[in-house]
């Protein structure tokens, strides 16, 4: 069941943005400049936190001659390069936007990213003039899966979270949206849901659009 909302928030990396498999992509790179095995889960686990709680995952993964800076000053490089070229956007991301923008809704970005980060990323992605704020990671004491940010989203476009449908893609950032009692609906990227996490029984959909009409926001009919 839906119910009416005011104002719609946004996860980025994941979900407006397709930059988890290049993030992942560069990581697996950089693991092989330092001839350390792949390790995946180590990035999965990392995927929807902050970076002060990410860099606690990856620094875990590494051993002792390998400190952390010196990963992340690899990790950055690649990442780097790949986003010189373009920044991939998801399935229907900038065509859902323009419509819940016509539509009167206040839209918000409530990301784990460091928030000029962010800014810079949906200006290059052509996202951010749909966008009436940011907050990223550095804004927050709490990062995600804890609430704050979902909180703070919301109030910089002048409401509640309760007022809100909340896109996610991760179980991380997904506990934060269902704790901050938004509208909660998850579009799985790299990572599929866990069972403790459907029992939550918030709204999953394949993409952005299909996402939005299970929510209530658009018609089928409305489609472009």
């Amino acid at each position: 069941m839906t119910r009416p909302a005011q104002g719609v928030l946004f996860d980025m990396d994941g979900l407006l943005l397709d930059t988890e498999r290049l993030f992942f992509e560069c990581f697996t790179l950089t693991r092989a400049h330092f001839a350390l095995p792949e390790t995946p889960e180590v990035y999965l686990r990392s995927i929807g936190l902050r970076q002060d709680q990410s860099d606690e995952v990856i620094r875990e993964s590494l051993p002792r001659e390998i400190g952390l800076d010196q990963f992340n000053a690899q990790w950055d490089k690649r990442i780097a390069v790949r986003f010189a070229e373009d920044i991939p956007l998801k399935h229907g991301a900038l065509p859902l936007l323009q419509m819940l923008a016509a539509s009167g809704y206040k839209m918000a970005v409530a990301t784990s990213t460091k928030t000029a980060t962010a800014r810079a990323h949906l200006a290059k992605a052509g996202l951010l003039p749909h966008i009436r704020d940011v907050i990223g990671g550095d804004l927050v004491k709490r990062g995600k899966p804890d609430p704050e940010t979902y909180h703070k989203a919301a109030a910089l476009i002048g409401l509640t979270a309760s007022q809100c449908i909340a896109f996610e893609d991760s179980e991380t950032g997904t506990r934060a949206a269902l704790a901050s009692s938004a509208l909660t609906v998850q579009i799985p990227d790299l990572v599929p849901p866990s069972k403790t996490l459907i029992a939550q029984g918030h709204l999953i959909a394949p993409n952005l659009i299909e996402g939005a009409v299970k929510a209530g926001l658009i018609r089928p009919q409305a489609l472009p």
